[in-house]
């Protein structure tokens, strides 16, 4: 029996009205941290068949490499044949339930799959709910150590291509403002763009901020940093800066744009404190996070129960109560009482209060939180 409001945080994501550039990831991080479980990978192919986005902490940035060359085929290939037999399903299915039953199938895994260690695969289509027009095609990947997916592990996957499909029915085209995220990197570089020392998680960084579904692996390595446009100028800049007084030395910022979302660098120089040696460029690489997953992520250091906390995070978000009604399905009646037992709990007045208490974790100290 699946726990009730177990997916309550991929719920609220769905209700968050983002743009599906920033709502497949986002869902696809919290279903790798809520029902981990299930598999090793996530990916996410679109309508038209195309792989958008692959999320799993665990991988090396080769190994993503090599599943974006194995999906990149335009060609009349194993995959593109698989592509077309998945489009008739309507409901989960296996690899290994089909395996021995589609000679593509089983190329295809003998191929690309099997080498990086996967032995199975679960293809769950997301359909319209209204339309049954296909959304997109939700893709679990499975480790050769891992079991088959079991029946109640499938009724769990058909629930969460619901939230997903009611996430692209709740997409209301608001602005998705961005700001810094917690996901962060450092690389050091040498003048040409090429990295000389890097942590992993610049590293992954750099490998989702390259990613694009019409080429998805780069003909630059992926050490090179100068795939982001206007890298080469940052750095002639942060050069003129150590030897120019004259020249503003505000640390130059780039910016590049994706499937995975909006990703930052800023520069800085590394001086030698003895000046015996050249200074060396310090890119810092930031995952920029939409002001709805900032309130998103932080908003369960409240303490609400999860219903409270869904209404909570959707009135800080800016939605007025009867939108609130119509998202969760609940009476105005019962989203203004929620609300007001929110404000009696947490001892705010305003809904600026409330995005306050969820962004800097201060007690405001007016009274309820009338409309």
């Amino acid at each position: 029996m699946v726990e009730k409001n177990k997916y309550y945080r991929m719920e609220q994501l769905s209700h968050l009205g983002l743009r599906s550039e920033l709502l497949i990831p986002s869902l696809l991080q919290e279903l790798h941290h809520e029902v981990s479980s299930i598999s090793n990978s996530f990916c996410w192919q679109d309508e038209f068949g195309i792989i958008s986005n692959i999320y799993d902490e665990s991988l090396h940035t080769s190994t993503v490499q090599k599943i974006l060359i194995s999906i990149s085929s335009r060609k009349s290939d194993s995959y593109h044949c698989v592509n077309e037999w998945l489009n008739k399903q309507d409901k989960p299915v296996s690899s290994l339930d089909n395996f021995n039953q589609s000679s593509y199938l089983t190329s295809f895994y003998k191929k690309f799959l099997i080498p990086m260690g996967y032995a199975n695969s679960c293809f769950v289509p997301v359909k319209h709910k209204a339309t049954n027009e296909r959304l997109g095609l939700l893709i679990l990947h499975r480790h050769k150590r891992e079991p088959e997916f079991s029946p109640e592990e499938r009724r769990q996957l058909t629930k969460i291509a619901s939230i997903i499909a009611d996430g692209f029915s709740f997409n209301d085209f608001r602005d998705n403002h961005t700001t810094d995220g917690w996901i962060q990197g450092l690389f050091l570089i040498d003048k040409d763009g090429y990295t000389q020392h890097a942590c992993a998680t610049a590293e992954k960084l750099l490998a989702l901020a390259t990613w694009k579904p019409s080429n998805p692996v780069s003909s630059e390595p992926l050490d090179n940093l100068a795939v982001f446009p206007g890298l080469h100028q940052l750095i002639q800049n942060l050069l003129s800066a150590s030897q120019n007084t004259t020249v503003n030395k505000n640390n130059p910022t780039l910016s590049i744009t994706n499937a995975w979302g909006e990703f930052k660098l800023r520069g800085f120089l590394i001086k030698d404190k003895n000046g015996n040696r050249t200074p060396q460029i310090g890119l810092n690489i930031r995952w920029q996070e939409p002001f709805l997953l900032k309130l998103f992520h932080r908003i369960s250091n409240l303490e609400l129960t999860p219903r409270q906390e869904t209404v909570a995070l959707l009135y800080a978000a800016g939605d007025p109560h009867n939108v609130i009604a119509d998202k969760l399905g609940l009476s105005l009646h019962t989203i203004k009482e929620h609300v007001r037992n929110i404000s009696d709990k947490l001892n705010i007045q305003y809904r600026s209060d409330l995005i306050k208490l969820i962004l800097c974790d201060c007690t405001a100290d007016d009274g309820p939180l009338y409309t």
